[in-house]
């Protein structure tokens, strides 16, 4: 049994997968952890220093509150947000 993790991408976000066989099989995580600060912070999330990005699952990123262990979630940004969001920047100028 290979415990590498799997490549994947969806909606142009590519992703590592524990791979079958592993208690974590199927569990998705971002390839760049950053993208997925990134994008909570502009879907409103404050004091990001005090969250940890734990995986993500349905459209959806989750972290995990370093203090409280409270968990959120907020929407992935899917290709037609993302260049809605490019016009609207490029209108801006």
């Amino acid at each position: 049994m290979s415990l590498e993790f799997l490549h994947i991408e969806e909606n142009g976000i590519k992703y590592l997968v524990h791979p079958p066989g592993s208690i974590f099989a199927g569990i998705k995580m971002r390839e760049n952890h950053e993208d997925a600060f990134d994008n909570a912070i502009k879907r409103g999330m404050k004091d990001p220093e005090n969250w940890m990005y734990m995986y993500s699952d349905k459209g959806k990123d989750y972290f995990k509150h370093c203090d409280t262990r409270a968990y959120r979630s907020y929407p992935q940004f899917d290709l037609k947000d993302k260049i809605k969001n490019k016009f609207k920047s490029r209108d801006e100028r």
